[in-house]
């Protein structure tokens, strides 16, 4: 099987080989032949012939190898003189082995050799080779393959370092895909929660505000003061949830991430569409991680949600524990024991997948004394 040629490129190497090659040939033939006959016009012609052959090297490596033998084979029964025809062969056999043709190298330095020596030994022509001639010209062809391997080797070190290349700047360019997807899945979540809680308090205050429109003017005034503020709040996390996508030279969001420290003002926005709520604190809570703080906020304010738009409750409980390496979040409610119409939406399915980042469960289900129970569990680290 032949090599494809090679681009274009490398034509211009190529070149240089063959013009050094035909310069070595005859200069050294005729350098040789200084007070001898030179060769005749066919010899100069052959010595040619062979130089031009290695163009064709890289594209079919075994026929010019073939083809240099054969030229070479010409030269010598011709008895013209000098030894400098050889070189066209030693880089043919070079090119060979540079390329993966081993056995093909190895068969024409044997097919070379014999056939040199055969014509010398049954037809009485050629240099008259002796045994020492014979080993210095199979040494300088076995050479010419050794040389040719350990090029082989070092373009398929070159190859596979480039390649090994390539799949890490792949592997980097994946990751950052995947790591855009998740951010873009936490974005996702962010909103959700946000827009899902806000728009809950105000569309509960708005039918509160119309109600008492007529009748209550400071109830009515109360409502809309709270829409207002619910609408503030929410501008200011949806800021600093879509900071991340500003550009490098933005000012950064200035709106903190929310944490467990927020649930006292997410207990006291919730209590303003009329569920009253306890928040119970049990255990050291100061050194829970920021990111584990981030996604308890977000469960209980999303079950918090759920409670106003879909239990019919008038109570609800959250209770935050930290036990013995893990931290327990609990929503409990009074209402009818449901998420509202069969199957719920998206927001128990972003629950779980925020806990489900940090290594956590979530649980939901009807309590037995009534109600329903949103309940998750995240593995804390304990200090040594």
């Amino acid at each position: 099987m032949e090599r494809n040629p090679v681009p274009n490129g490398r034509r211009a190497v190529d070149v240089g080989l063959i013009l050094a090659a035909a310069v070595v040939m005859i200069a050294g033939t005729r350098v040789l032949t200084l007070d001898s006959t030179p060769p005749g016009p066919g010899g100069w012609l052959l010595l040619v012939t062979a130089a031009l052959l290695l163009w064709f090297r890289r594209a079919s490596p075994t026929l010019v190898l073939v083809g240099t033998i054969v030229v070479g084979l010409v030269y010598d029964a011709l008895d013209n003189p000098g030894a400098f025809y050889t070189v066209a062969i030693v880089i043919a056999v070079f090119t060979a082995a540079a390329q993966g043709f081993r056995w093909v190298a190895v068969g024409g330095i044997a097919a070379a050799t014999a056939a040199f020596v055969m014509f010398d030994v049954l037809w009485d022509t050629g240099h008259r080779y002796n045994p020492e001639g014979v080993l210095w010209f199979a040494g300088w062809l076995l050479a010419a393959m050794l040389l040719g391997e350990v090029a082989r080797s070092r373009a398929d070190y070159v190859a596979a370092s480039e390649e090994r290349a390539r799949q890490e700047e792949r592997g980097r360019q994946e990751e950052a895909l995947r790591r855009e997807g998740e951010e873009r899945m936490r974005i996702a979540r962010e909103l959700h929660d946000i827009l899902a809680h806000s728009i809950s308090i105000i569309t509960v205050q708005a039918g509160v505000a119309a109600h008492h429109l007529d009748t209550n003017p400071d109830e009515t005034r109360q409502a809309l003061q709270v829409v207002r503020e619910t609408g503030k709040k929410a501008l200011r996390e949806l800021r600093s949830s879509l900071g991340v996508l500003r550009a490098d030279d933005a000012a950064p969001p200035r709106s903190p991430t929310p944490g467990l420290a927020d649930l006292d003002e997410l207990v006291a926005d919730t209590e303003n569409t009329g569920l009253q709520v306890r928040l119970k604190r049990i255990g050291d809570l100061d050194m829970v991680p920021p990111d584990v703080g981030l996604a308890v906020y977000r469960v209980v304010q999303e079950g918090l949600t759920n409670v106003t738009r879909h239990a019919e409750a008038t109570e609800a409980e959250v209770t935050i524990e930290r036990r013995r390496g893990e931290l327990l979040l609990r929503v409990d409610d009074d209402g009818n024991g449901t998420l509202g119409t069969p199957p719920p939406g998206l927001g128990i399915t972003g629950m779980r997948e925020r806990l489900g980042t940090l290594g956590g469960t979530l649980k939901v289900g009807p309590r037995p004394i009534g109600g329903f129970r949103l309940e998750g569990r995240v593995p804390l680290e304990e200090p040594e």
